[in-house]
């Protein structure tokens, strides 16, 4: 008897149809710098938290009061590459 021929890997993923991308969506955020627990009403206007970016285009979170410390933390990330050294988040 012989066997049947089995499509490759390649060929099956051809065929299957591509997923549409999960939304992400950030709920659960902490402060690059202290690790302070940062809600979604603190980066609206005049708010008390904002975003900042290195120089990869990634985002990252931090305290009003965190934005200098945190400006060297992703200047030291851009220089060496290395992931970011963040605070242990905390509430």
């Amino acid at each position: 008897m012989k066997r049947e021929k089995r499509l490759t890997k390649r060929e099956r993923k051809a065929l299957a149809p591509a997923r549409p991308a999960q939304p992400h969506e950030h709920k659960h955020i902490h402060c690059v710098a202290c690790g302070k627990h940062l809600d979604p009403e603190a980066f609206l206007a005049q708010g008390s938290a904002t975003w900042i970016q290195c120089l990869h285009k990634s985002r990252f979170a931090t305290c009003i009061e965190c934005v200098e410390i945190s400006k060297r933390l992703l200047a030291e990330h851009d220089r060496t590459g290395q992931p970011v050294q963040s605070a242990q988040a905390w509430h």
